[in-house]
């Protein structure tokens, strides 16, 4: 199952073009501020010359086609559009994580490879609450049950959820984290309470 979510995942990581997912310009503005900083950002931050590359990005891989538009790459104050809905502000524990890769490329690749490092930080979130689908049924079903196969693997194939939880978005964090915690409460209800 593991196995199978990881090429799936990569499928959407890499197939869905840049800057698609809904808010992911947004979303990779929070994740580039923290590592660029080193600090969680506050509400108004902004760094105009990671916004001119990640609009000029958006240009080059077609963003803006089905929108009529182009954003003013001449902005006063460098506040060019990049999104809607600005993120930072949110709470920062799926940027922090988010990060660390963007981090590791510092000075190595342009905004779009850090992206694609930032998906595959999401990747490794998907990957996770996988592993606690897997621990969720194994609690509630007998060894050998089918459910323990086809609980996780229709997760690991449902394209919706693929696609969400392979994008630049902090809901790739909650839903990883809830995750983890159904699958402690669920082992305290089954087995109750222990050092585990």
């Amino acid at each position: 199952v593991l196995i199978l979510g990881l090429l799936n995942g990569l499928l959407y990581v890499f197939i869905v073009p840049p800057w698609q997912h809904y808010d992911e310009p947004n979303h990779f503005e929070y994740v580039w501020l923290v590592a660029q900083r080193g600090s969680i950002p506050q509400p108004g931050d902004y760094d105009p010359g990671m916004r001119q590359a990640v609009a000029e990005s958006m240009i080059e891989h077609g963003f803006f086609e089905p929108l009529g538009f182009l954003p003013d790459l001449e902005a006063p104050d460098g506040d060019i559009w990049i999104g809607q809905y600005p993120q930072v502000g949110d709470p920062p524990l799926y940027y922090l994580w988010a990060a660390l890769p963007v981090r590791l490329l510092q000075g190595a690749g342009d905004v779009t490879q850090q992206l694609y490092a930032t998906r595959l930080a999401s990747l490794v979130l998907f990957l996770l609450t996988l592993l606690a689908a897997c621990g969720v049924v194994g609690e509630l079903t007998p060894p050998g049950h089918m459910l323990r196969l086809l609980f996780p693997l229709s997760l690991a194939l449902l394209p919706a959820f693929v696609d969400l939880m392979t994008a630049v978005n902090n809901d790739a964090a909650a839903v990883a984290v809830f995750s983890w915690f159904l699958w402690g409460a669920t082992r305290l209800v089954q087995r109750g309470l222990n050092w585990v």
